[in-house]
């Protein structure tokens, strides 16, 4: 996630919706007081901008085993005890870490995407690094102990309703970011690096063929709320 006291912002980072790439970019207009949560160490090679900043607890607030913590790279997510921001923060955590009064006043950004095909990506990425057989889609989407449900909505709503009054399509996420950076007077917008890239095997693949009605259905269900809130359909 990205809060930037410079542009009176708050990035709030979904999974699976190119939120590193836009991160990334982000960093290149933060100021010394802006708060930018750490990515993985080679998606760190690709970050322009200014690194992870203002993002831990202060050294008298943290534990006291906070620089093993560091020395394995694990603040790149929840450490309690050291992180104060993560980049998978939900809306409402963040809320409650900065105060209402500030997270009210900032304009709160996210990024979201079509649950069909998001759920495709998701697939490839959980399985990137898995030895042998994989199961096959269908059987990954239905049954619950394999999936891994990312529930964006989660990330940008607060008690069901949605907070972030700027959602970036991932469908048309260059000209949203652009438009964006318009509106904040940044011209030329920053670049959007490709993070996480090359674990879809074949990404011009439509996701439907990668769908059966169940699965279909299933996604349906798993992500109401996302696909009525933005209209998504399969």
């Amino acid at each position: 996630m990205i809060l930037s006291h410079r542009h009176r912002f708050v990035f709030v980072k979904t999974r699976k919706t190119a939120g590193t790439s836009v991160e990334l970019a982000l960093s290149a207009i933060c100021g010394p007081d802006d708060v930018i949560t750490p990515v993985s160490r080679p998606d760190e090679r690709l970050r322009a901008g200014r690194g992870p900043q203002n993002h831990l607890l202060p050294r008298a607030e943290r534990r006291w085993d906070w620089p093993l913590h560091l020395l394995v790279g694990r603040t790149n997510r929840e450490v309690p005890g050291l992180t104060r921001f993560w980049p998978h923060m939900a809306a409402g955590r963040i809320r409650a870490a900065i105060g209402p009064a500030l997270f009210d006043g900032f304009e709160i950004v996210t990024v979201e995407r079509n649950p069909w095909d998001r759920e495709v990506s998701n697939y490839h990425w959980v399985h990137r690094n898995r030895k042998g057989p994989r199961p096959d889609f269908e059987t990954y989407v239905l049954d619950e102990r394999l999936n891994v449900a990312f529930r964006n909505f989660e990330a940008y709503s607060i008690d069901g309703r949605i907070v972030a009054g700027r959602v970036l399509r991932y469908e048309r996420l260059a000209e949203d970011f652009a438009a964006w950076m318009a509106d904040l007077g940044i011209d030329p917008p920053p670049v959007l690096p490709h993070a996480k890239a090359g674990h879809r095997p074949d990404t011009n693949r439509p996701y439907r063929q990668d769908h059966t009605d169940a699965t279909r259905r299933a996604i349906a269900t798993r992500y109401a709320r996302e696909i009525a809130a933005f209209g998504y359909e399969f």
